[in-house]
């Protein structure tokens, strides 16, 4: 449930707002000053971006992976390995 003073209950009650604590500090019995904060708190909250709202990603592979699943496909490993000649 909503734990608050009546005002900012209404609002909350209206933004969909189902379970919350407030707290306030300070003067809160110039009640639309207190409504005015409460709105604008409700209002910043909706500024955040919840995972269900996030888009879709789409990864490309970097040039470096490219390369190397093109040679991966085209080329045939050799069973051994050259040996460096060195000529005196």
């Amino acid at each position: 449930g909503i734990v608050s003073a009546p005002v900012p209950k209404k609002l909350l009650q209206m933004a969909g707002i189902e379970d919350c604590y407030t707290s306030a500090k300070g003067s809160t019995s110039t009640l639309g000053n207190f409504a005015k904060a409460t709105y604008a708190a409700i209002s910043k909250t909706y500024s955040y971006l919840t995972p269900d709202l996030w888009k879709e990603t789409v990864f490309v592979k970097s040039p470096y992976q490219e390369h190397t699943d093109f040679l991966a496909k085209h080329h045939k490993p050799l069973g051994f390995q050259k040996q460096e000649t060195k000529q005196y």
